[in-house]
This record gives C-alpha cells, structure tokens and sequence, in this order.
C-alpha cells in the first residue's frame, strides 16, 4: 500500500468517525425535544384550569412535572425523606436476583444445549413453568421465604432465569456445524471447542437477552414489594396508592426508570467489551 493509499483511508475512516458523532448528536437531539415536548405539554395542560377540570389532565391524578421534581428534590436529600435507603434495597435485590439468574439459565442453557436427552427430559417441565404467570408465584414466594431481602432476590431470579435459559439454549443449539468440524480438523480439543465456539456463541445470545431480564428483574423485585415489604420503591409506591398521592408515585416511578436505564447502559457497554469480536460492535 502506496502512502497516497495509507493517507486516503485514514482520512475515510476520519470521515467515518465524524458521520458516526453526528448521527449521535441528531439521536441525542430528537430525544431531548421529544423528552422536553412531553414533559413541557404535560405542565402546561395541567396549569391551564379548563384543561385541568378534566379527570385526564387533572393534577390530582398525575401530578405536575414541577411538583415531581420537588418531590424528588426533597427525597434525594439527607433525612427521614430521604429516599436512598428505599432506592438501594430494591437495587441490590434486583442486581443479586439478576446476576444469579443470569448465571444459572446460562449454565443450565449450555448443559442442555450440549445433551439433546437432557433437553427432551427437562424440555416440559421448562415449558409449564415458563408459560405460567409469573406474577401468580409472587404471593407464594413471599409466603415461603418472608418479607426480607430472600423474597425480592428469589422473585428476581425466577422471572430473569427461564429468558436467560432459553436465549442461552438456542444460542448453544444454532453453532454452525461446520465451524466445530474445522476446529477438530485443526486438532481442537472438546474443550477447546467449548470455550472458543459454543460459549462465545451462545454468550452473544444471553447478552441480546440481558435489556429485558434487567427489566424483568427490576420489575420482579417492585411486585414482590408490593405484596409484603417495609421498605423498598414497591412498598413507596404503594404507600402513594393509599395515600392517592400522585407525586409520590410518578417520582418513585421516575427513579425506577433511571435505574433501569443505567443498568441497560452498564450492560451495553459490557457487551462491547466483552464481545468486540462480533461484527455488529465492530469499527
């Protein structure tokens, strides 16, 4: 490759870079308007009172921006408000629920993806459990093991652990045979072939799962403190549904979704880290 070459693909690649930053920005910016427009509409219509007489756009029912972020304000400062003890448990039971069931569906995903007989065994008893609603355990993990944190990690676990298996499974099933035929001809081990083929490959379909069990587990964690808890983001909630407190509520659930997009961020970036092989992360 002559300099003159060398010269014009870097450039390109510049050009790449700065058309890739741009795109972001443009994102970026239609999500801030969208995200200002809604939120500017939703204080305006419920200031105005012709509007506001309605049970749709009445402050009553779904608060006020401003009021919202007073409250919110109010709760992440230090005191008896403060909504940080309340914040951190719902957290860690969602991230232990969520780390253990991701790591048990992967590893029962990649055992069964490996044994066809172990598959057709386990294969019904995985889809009844799957196909019932899991919100209906929720009562029933509360009852076994109480109104601490067990309940909430387990509750977690339960609904994240079968949409990891069964990512975990087809990504263990769909390795190209070819490729595993060629790792042996070039004198790959069974291991080898394990840890270089068929856990690289099914690791990328438990990542594509991972934004939604981080949703399911948040989620899990939220129901289980509805049903019985003194602390937790549920168990705000639903003192705010007692209470009729609209501001309350709306907060509680503005954190949660924070949270969550944290949590997805954290793991987006994760996956690129962790799988910077795969095409769709690559430069």
């Amino acid at each position: 490759m002559t300099a003159i070459d060398a010269s014009s693909l870097q450039d390109q690649l510049q050009q790449d870079r700065r058309a890739q930053v741009r795109r972001r920005l443009r994102i970026t910016a239609w999500q801030l308007l969208i995200l200002a427009t809604i939120i500017g509409g939703w204080q305006i219509l419920t200031s105005i009172p012709w509007f506001a007489q309605n049970t749709i756009f009445d402050p009553f029912f779904i608060s006020q921006p401003s009021r919202i972020a007073a409250r919110l304000w109010e709760w992440l400062q230090p005191g008896p408000r403060s909504v940080w003890p309340h914040l951190w448990l719902t957290l860690e039971a969602t991230l232990v629920g969520l780390v253990v069931g991701v790591g048990s569906g992967f590893i029962v995903g990649m055992v069964l993806s490996r044994s066809r007989m172990l598959a057709d065994i386990f294969n019904p008893f995985i889809v009844a459990f799957n196909s019932m609603p899991r919100i209906a355990f929720v009562p029933l993990i509360t009852m076994f093991f109480g109104l601490g944190l067990a309940s909430k990690v387990v509750t977690s676990w339960f609904v994240v652990f079968f949409l990891v298996f069964f990512n975990t499974y087809k990504g263990g099933r769909s390795v190209e045979r070819e490729l595993v035929d060629f790792c042996r001809t070039l004198g790959g081990s069974p291991r080898q072939i394990l840890w270089r083929v068929r856990v690289p490959t099914a690791a990328a379909w438990t990542f594509a799962a991972l934004p939604n069990a981080i949703s399911f587990a948040l989620i899990g964690v939220v129901l289980a403190e509805f049903v019985g808890s003194t602390t937790g983001m549920g168990y705000l909630m639903v003192t705010a549904l007692a209470t009729l407190n609209a501001t309350d509520m709306f907060a509680a659930v503005t954190l949660l979704s924070v949270v969550g997009i944290a949590l997805v961020y954290a793991v987006t970036w994760l996956e690129r880290r962790l799988l910077h092989w795969a095409p769709e992360f690559r430069e």
